[in-house]
């Protein structure tokens, strides 16, 4: 019922809107992100953008100046922006961004809010360098673009594209040992980390699973002796797959 409520609000946003451009200050970020009205719904009623705010607030438990941060599902920049400020002048945050579309909001919003230690790569991440087909859904501007079709709804009303895919030793070996890595990517999490043979152990990992990926992102983290949190609440230890609910926030350290 919600989803459903929603696409009507989304459709009849539109039409009206014409794919109207807007931006809101980040909420206690002298920064403004910049976004298309329609395909971001959750923003619509807030005065200024507090995106997973239950989580950006642990952030600064794990990331500090100087350190350097993946940003794997960069979206438009929404954990970019925060990351920026995070990380300090000293540090690096590299966004990786697959979509087109959310990629040139990505660029457009690290440039305008001079967010110059951020670099924004145009590729997905997996377990191999090459091509993948990318499945792009027209209806949410991309906010529901995946690798595999079947987690970009139902009702998928869009179209695919080939992208770029980089391993992700290959990120570590071209920008540096991540001290945090942040990865939402729509069903593809654990092709994301099979392409991590390269032992990091003083890295942090923030990963949003599902109930399809949840089992096979925990046995791998829980096979290198990670401990789990789900931080989309109080945190919370888990310590079998069978606690994570179908979607959740989960942070694996050491």
């Amino acid at each position: 019922m919600k989803q459903f409520a929603f696409a009507i609000i989304r459709h009849f946003l539109k039409f009206i809107t014409k794919g109207e451009i807007t931006g809101k200050k980040y909420s206690g970020i002298n920064k403004t992100l910049y976004y298309e009205k329609a395909q971001h719904l959750n923003f619509l009623f807030q005065k200024t953008i507090k995106y997973e705010e239950n989580i950006q607030q642990k952030l600064p438990k794990y990331i500090y100046p100087g350190n350097i941060v993946f940003d794997i599902g960069g979206n438009i920049g929404q954990y970019a922006i925060p990351f920026s400020e995070l990380v300090g002048q000293n540090g690096q945050v590299f966004s990786f961004e697959p979509d087109y579309k959310n990629f040139s909001f990505l660029q457009f919003n690290m440039n305008i809010n001079q967010c110059i230690n951020v670099s924004c790569i145009n590729c997905g991440v997996g377990n191999e360098d090459s091509e993948l087909d990318f499945f792009r859904d027209t209806e949410t501007g991309g906010r529901m673009g995946s690798f595999k079709k079947q987690f970009v709804g139902n009702n998928f009303k869009g179209f695919s594209t080939k992208v770029s895919l980089m391993k992700f030793d290959t990120l570590i070996k071209s920008f540096g040992n991540p001290n945090f890595v942040k990865i939402d990517v729509e069903g593809f999490e654990y092709e994301v980390i099979s392409g991590l043979t390269i032992d990091l152990p003083e890295t942090t990992f923030l990963i949003e699973v599902r109930e399809e990926t949840k089992e096979s992102v925990f046995d791998f983290f829980n096979k290198k002796d990670y401990k789990c949190l789900w931080v989309d609440g109080p945190d919370r230890l888990i310590t079998h797959s069978s606690e994570i609910p179908g979607f959740a926030n989960l942070i694996f350290n050491k």
